[in-house]
């Protein structure tokens, strides 16, 4: 996870997802080097191209999820998820969408995206002014920390 030139929040995922991992590499990636202030209410993008969702314990990886949410990210935010032409993976991310916005931040705005570019500027929708220009999707992106492509989540 980083936060780009945009102040964009961006995670990328590959890999089964696995909730606890997710906890274990925010904690030790993202909020070891930022402060609740730095981030708390600032769009996010989460690339999920690459990741696959869990089959049977999807109650308690959203759980999980939206607990940890609850507790470090108290304001509104949007949050595009990214899953690229995976067939199931619409629902599967709606389904979290709500139930982020029902146990998380009930002002939170959740939406799915087959395209990176699309998620973006929607998420960037949310922090830019009506009157600033718009950046484009690749400006200074990092997927992960270090720049490297990918965190694995399995």
């Amino acid at each position: 996870m980083e936060i780009d030139a945009n102040g964009i929040v961006v995670a990328v995922y590959e890999g089964l997802f696995d909730a606890s991992e997710w906890l274990r590499q925010r904690r030790a990636g993202f909020e070891s080097r930022y402060r609740l202030a730095d981030y708390d209410g600032r769009s996010m993008v989460v690339d999920m191209r690459r990741c696959r969702l869990p089959g049977q314990d999807w109650a308690y990886q959203f759980e999980e999820v939206a607990r940890v949410l609850r507790e470090r990210r108290p304001t509104a935010f949007r949050n595009a998820f990214i899953v690229g032409d995976h067939p199931d993976s619409d629902a599967g991310i709606a389904l979290f969408g709500e139930y982020q916005k029902l146990f998380q931040n009930p002002g939170s705005e959740v939406r799915t995206f087959r395209s990176y570019e699309e998620g973006y500027a929607w998420a960037l929708e949310g922090l830019r002014p009506p009157d600033a220009p718009a950046p484009t999707a690749d400006s200074e992106r990092r997927d992960d920390v270090g720049g490297r492509p990918g965190r694995r989540c399995d």
